[in-house]
């Protein structure tokens, strides 16, 4: 990213020098012998403890620099106090077109700081045309190889795919992965699950869907990817949109083989039965359960366990977009964990989520 001004800031533990967008670095800078001499110096200022506020001070070759944690302005002449005039004089008659207020500064380095840090965010029409343009080309992408794999009609989807080259099969994988990602981005709207309505005009078998997802994640490109179980069997249709039933099934095993402590041994497992009157689909995995009282916040949005933050990241929303998705279904989902064993004070065992459904 190219900032405003000339800068500094650490990359993986180097030294970034940037011209800016308006204006470039102090010829001094660029000279070989300087550029060792500031690269140390700069390092350790910024390398060691973050600074949480700003900070302005002198380099090696005398421009001042404007400093905020790890990013700093280079090769500036702040308008001093009237006690420094003569100190800025002399700044003033080496480099006299860097002249920058100093309120102006602080504001400037702590905006960009936000912005390298995504705490603020690239204006919303822009991201919006771009997602429209990627959904668009994934589109295609996913038809041409639906053709290429000879995929016409769903019913027949996990015979074709399972006699489809390994490689139709990793380009139909990839294409359905960037369309669950650029789904997703949908439910961080404001009031998305509120204005939703999904068509109840369609039917879909349950367990089709099901099965089309694990498979998606048993032929995902990880390396150390876990084997997900799948038991049972049903042909109980379902009303309404099968996309969204998709995500859903998506974030619920999503979410159970990021949170297993012991995926390749213990896999994950997605059950489905049913009875006279409901269809009911489990999605278990084994690790850390949640404590109890924590469960009642399990589907707010945001809430993060305490038992989950220590293992993976994440952004809180996936068990409350869970609950929204299977509530427009006219479903339910509840926490049903059943403990093994225990360690101190935390209980671990299986994590399962419970869906049903009237038929």
């Amino acid at each position: 990213m190219q900032l405003d001004f000339p800068s500094v800031f650490v990359k993986r533990g180097e030294i970034v020098f940037s011209h800016g967008n308006y204006l470039g670095l102090p010829t001094e800078y660029l000279k070989p012998k300087s550029k060792q001499i500031l690269g140390d110096y700069f390092l350790e200022l910024l390398g060691g403890e973050a600074k949480k506020e700003v900070v302005i001070g002198v380099d090696p070759l005398g421009f001042n620099y404007v400093t905020y944690d790890f990013l700093c302005y280079v090769g500036l002449v702040i308008e001093a106090e009237a006690e420094k005039k003569a100190q800025y004089n002399k700044f003033r008659k080496k480099y006299p077109d860097h002249k920058f207020n100093k309120e102006y500064i602080k504001k400037r380095i702590i905006a960009e700081y936000k912005l390298l840090n995504y705490q603020e965010y690239v204006p919303v029409d822009i991201v919006t045309q771009n997602l429209h343009e990627l959904r668009g080309l994934n589109g295609k992408i996913s038809a041409h190889i639906d053709e290429l794999m000879k995929i016409n009609d769903e019913s027949l989807w996990e015979e074709k795919f399972d006699l489809s080259p390994e490689n139709y099969k990793k380009i139909y994988v990839a294409s359905r992965f960037i369309k669950f990602i650029l789904d997703n981005t949908k439910f961080y709207i404001p009031n998305f699950f509120e204005n939703l309505i999904i068509k109840q005009d369609g039917k879909f078998v349950a367990h089709r869907s099901i099965s089309k997802i694990i498979k998606i994640y048993r032929n995902d490109f990880k390396l150390d990817k876990a084997t997900i179980a799948f038991e049972g069997t049903s042909f109980q249709e379902l009303k309404g949109e099968k996309e969204y039933f998709e995500i859903l099934i998506k974030i619920l095993i999503e979410n159970a083989l990021k949170f297993s402590i012991e995926p390749e041994r213990l896999n994950p497992k997605v059950t489905v039965r049913q009875n006279n009157k409901h269809l009911i689909i489990e999605v278990h995995s084994y690790g850390y359960l949640i404590p109890i009282i924590e469960r009642k916040h399990l589907f707010t949005k945001g809430f993060r366990s305490e038992t989950t933050k220590k293992m993976k990241e994440g952004t809180g929303f996936g068990l409350y977009n869970s609950k929204q998705l299977v509530e427009k279904f006219n479903g339910t989902i509840e926490y049903s964990p059943k403990a093994i064993s225990k360690i101190g004070e935390e209980e671990i065992g299986w994590n399962i989520f419970v869906l049903t459904f009237s038929i």
